[in-house]
């Protein structure tokens, strides 16, 4: 499989460094990293150099403006040659050396959709960690949260049939294109539970000084997607049936298309086996 690696960056060397190195270390190697540069004035550009200079694949180095991560991402994907599409931001990180082996191997399982796994989300002021899974996803529960960009393989198919991120939402693109793929044309998804990436918390999307900004553009996303009705049954879902084993078919007003095409996988000494627990989330 051809991975097109696509990283939005601006005036982040630092962090632009450790995230090169986190693909460098891969066992298997992208068909190419393009880095989308918002026109950075710190030594990026002299890091872009060394990088392609070094690497064995091409480093494509896009030095353009844009109107916000969403249309640099948009930019990146618009070029790409890979049949598979990975986006990872200038803070983050691929979790191990066997992640693109992870991610590719589980999108084999789905060609014209996509696969995701879980991600540590890191403070990089204090260094404290958490996991996030993307279990139990379903129309309900995506009504509620998105997955985690960093998380997401997506095949050109996929990306081609739904389209680009829409560049006029600030943080919230990836959870609106998560939503029109995955509820509104049904693309077929596999998820794994393992991990693949290390989010930087500090964003808008994570950062609690800007919580209300971000929630109001979740919400505004979720209205548009979602009736009055199904919203309700997702806030019942979250606060209550979730917890239970078969929630969703419990779960009062349910619907057979609460239930997405998403599979399930358990990851055993690298291979991707059928998870039996995921029965309990339905």
């Amino acid at each position: 499989m051809k991975i097109s690696v696509i990283t939005p960056t601006w005036n982040r060397c630092e962090t632009l460094a450790r995230m090169i190195q986190s693909v460098e270390m891969q066992s298997i190697q992208p068909m190419e990293h393009l880095i989308v540069d918002n026109l950075s004035t710190d030594a990026t550009t002299a890091l872009v150099r060394e990088y392609s200079i070094r690497a064995p694949y091409p480093v494509i180095h896009m030095r353009n403006g844009d109107k916000g991560i969403y249309d640099a991402m948009n930019q990146g994907a618009s070029k790409a040659q890979g049949d598979a599409l990975y986006f990872l931001n200038d803070d983050d990180s691929l979790y191990t050396s066997g992640s693109l082996t992870l991610l590719s191997s589980a999108l084999k399982l789905a060609p014209s959709g996509l696969a995701f796994g879980d991600v540590i989300v890191r403070d990089p002021s204090s260094g404290a960690e958490r996991r996030r899974n993307h279990r139990q996803m379903n129309r309900l529960t995506l009504a509620e949260k998105s997955i985690c960009q960093q998380a997401t393989i997506y095949s050109r198919k996929a990306f081609d049939d739904v389209g680009f991120f829409d560049a006029g939402l600030k943080a919230a693109g990836d959870y609106d294109w998560m939503i029109r793929g995955l509820v509104g044309l049904r693309i077929p998804a596999v998820y794994f539970r393992s991990l693949v990436a290390v989010f930087a918390s500090g964003g808008i999307s994570s950062d609690p000084a800007r919580n209300d900004e971000f929630r109001s553009e979740m919400n505004l996303v979720t209205e548009r997607h979602f009736p009055a009705a199904v919203r309700a049954r997702a806030l019942c879902y979250r606060r209550f049936w979730r917890k239970f084993p078969w929630g969703l078919n419990l779960c009062p007003g349910y619907e057979e298309t609460d239930r997405l095409s998403v599979t399930t996988r358990t990851v055993f000494q690298n291979c991707l086996l059928p998870d039996p627990l995921a029965l309990l989330d339905f």
